[in-house]
């Protein structure tokens, strides 16, 4: 049985949202030894969205993890969590920049504890800047990247995005592949790093495309001016004759007269990126011509043209599409209170090494006695420490 690739590390999560719990999430997937450090509920201001661990947001991240719940703002408290530190090899955080210095748990502090830590700081902005110390949350970041500019009708407001765009770039891609960049460079030098890893730095660098092309031209991109967010019939959203909607991908010239063929209309077929009035007509004729037929009907008749399509899914569709069952995407474990749980699965698939989801997200607080008992503390003390609200 081969071992678990990221199996030797273990990562201390202080985040609350979701991007670095997602990070955490998919290093646990992957064997790492991931505790949360929760906020006892004792004489918690937080709302039951934090410390509900029935809750689908709580579920959702907090697979595979062990929970510790430890307040941080008593001495005591901070004192486990020093030792703890001691033997990380990562800590992920998600407060506001300044805050991890006035608890006592900054990056300079903590590594004066133990030099091989790798520190990765989550925050909206980044930790310097003008607007570093913003309140602010995904749909604000989405905004200030421009990427809501690009959303919408033509002629009406920007829309919101159906998922957090910021939250999953920055869970996903950005810390997850930061923290393993820093613990392989880590092999070679020996010593930890600060990672500081901006959410509205990630949506800008996802502006490759039409960001770049501002940065060449110098002209400000508008919707439906470029292929991707709307120019072309051949790659959009049509309603039905049964009021579902599919999705068109004809982005390349082939598609596009393939399209145009199986509707009988080969005049459009040279004017895949028309302009003015001409668009405006074949536009009108795709949204009449879709009204026509149901959409299983149209998925048929495009897919044996071998023509890029889909449908528009809800997500009653979504997780029971074949693809997606197929693909493990829907997972079941066994959750101590709830039995049996559906979970979404794990998105990386490796040959040898792949993920594994062994243990269900844990009760709040859960392993908090088995950690402090590894580290040596008595009954007595722990006793104690419950009893001054250090613990739960």
């Amino acid at each position: 049985m081969n071992a678990e690739p990221l199996q030797k590390f273990k990562i201390i999560d202080l985040s609350r949202v979701g991007t670095g719990r997602y990070c955490t999430m998919l290093l646990a997937d992957f064997g790492a030894e991931v505790i949360t450090i929760e906020t006892p509920r004792i004489d918690s201001s937080l709302p039951p969205l934090f410390t509900d661990d029935t809750s689908p947001r709580y579920l959702a991240f907090n697979r595979n993890k062990k929970s510790m719940a430890l307040n941080l703002r008593k001495a005591g408290g901070k004192e486990i969590f020093y030792q703890l530190m001691k033997g990380a090899d990562a800590l992920v955080e998600s407060y506001r920049p300044g805050v991890t210095k006035k608890l006592g748990i900054d990056y300079e502090t903590l590594q004066n504890l133990n030099p091989r830590l790798i520190y990765c700081s989550i925050s909206g902005f980044g930790q310097d800047g003008p607007h570093s110390t913003r309140s602010s949350h995904d749909l604000n970041y989405v905004g200030l990247s421009g990427i809501l500019s690009l959303t919408g009708p033509e002629e009406g407001p920007p829309s919101l995005v159906g998922a957090q765009m910021a939250d999953l770039i920055g869970g996903f891609c950005q810390s997850t592949i930061a923290l393993l960049i820093a613990l392989l460079e880590r092999e070679q030098s020996g010593t930890g790093q600060y990672i500081d890893l901006s959410m509205l730095d990630g949506l800008v660098h996802a502006l490759w495309s039409q960001g770049q092309d501002y940065l060449l031209t110098g002209r400000v991109p508008q919707k439906g001016e470029h292929i991707l967010t709307g120019l072309s019939a051949g790659y959009n959203i049509y309603q039905t004759s049964d009021k579902l909607f599919l999705t068109l991908g004809c982005y390349e010239p082939w598609f596009w007269e393939r399209l145009c063929r199986i509707v009988g209309r080969e005049d459009f077929i040279e004017h895949q990126t028309a302009q003015g009035e001409k668009r405006k007509e074949i536009f009108a004729f795709f949204r009449e011509i879709f009204k026509t037929k149901t959409r299983s009907e149209w998925l048929k008749i495009l897919t044996e043209a071998d023509i890029p399509c889909g449908p528009a899914n809800n997500f009653g569709e979504t997780f029971r599409d074949p693809q997606v069952i197929h693909r493990k995407m829907i997972v079941e474990v066994n959750h101590p209170r709830l039995g049996k749980i559906k979970q979404i699965g794990i998105p990386i698939k490796l040959s040898r090494t792949g993920g594994k989801i062994q243990n269900p997200p844990p009760q709040y607080g859960e392993h908090t006695i088995e950690i402090l008992k590894g580290m040596g503390y008595t009954e007595e003390a722990i006793q104690d420490l419950r009893g001054n609200k250090i613990i739960e």
